[in-house]
């Protein structure tokens, strides 16, 4: 744990915490360190003073209370993405033998059920959602796509738009 720094949970409130990230700054201009799909962290320094925290807390105030949320609930009408721990993944190949396989690229609709050739993670947070040799699954696509609805960057990706996927070729 990290006295200097505050992370606030956002998921009930029906916004993500890049859209919560957004709007905390638009409101009060206050700059978060990192934001993921359920969660905005904030650093406090020594240069931290009360009127800055005043600002924070109203800010919060604000997003809770908005129609900022309500049209986002009422439009988005997404549920979330399911992120418990995942017992579904399967591993085809070690990541040693996809990372030297043959690969080829195809339409992210079509990579489905094939193995990875390639490590995807949506930044912020930065963790692997899929990895070299493991086996593609509707799940990890769907959350993919919620990342970048969200507002995640893709990294590792051929195609950080994630229109296409490489996949390996075995």
């Amino acid at each position: 744990m990290d006295p200097l720094r505050v992370t606030v949970g956002v998921y009930d409130l029906g916004v993500s915490g890049y859209e919560a990230d957004d709007f905390i700054y638009m409101d009060q201009r206050v700059v978060s360190e990192l934001s993921g799909s359920r969660f905005v962290t904030l650093p406090f320094s020594p240069g931290t003073c009360k009127e800055h925290v005043n600002r924070l807390i109203l800010a919060f105030k604000h997003l809770s209370s908005s129609s900022f949320i309500q049209h986002n609930t009422k439009n988005n009408g997404r549920a979330g993405v399911d992120l418990e721990p995942w017992s579904d993944i399967k591993m085809k190949l070690t990541p040693r033998e996809a990372f030297f396989a043959k690969k080829k690229k195809v339409d992210i609709k079509d990579a489905i059920g094939k193995i990875c050739g390639e490590l995807i993670c949506p930044f912020s947070p930065g963790f692997p959602i899929l990895s070299l040799g493991e086996v593609i699954s509707d799940r990890v696509i769907d959350t993919l796509q919620q990342s970048i609805v969200d507002g995640a960057k893709v990294i590792g990706s051929f195609d950080p738009l994630l229109s296409s996927i490489l996949i390996c070729d075995v």
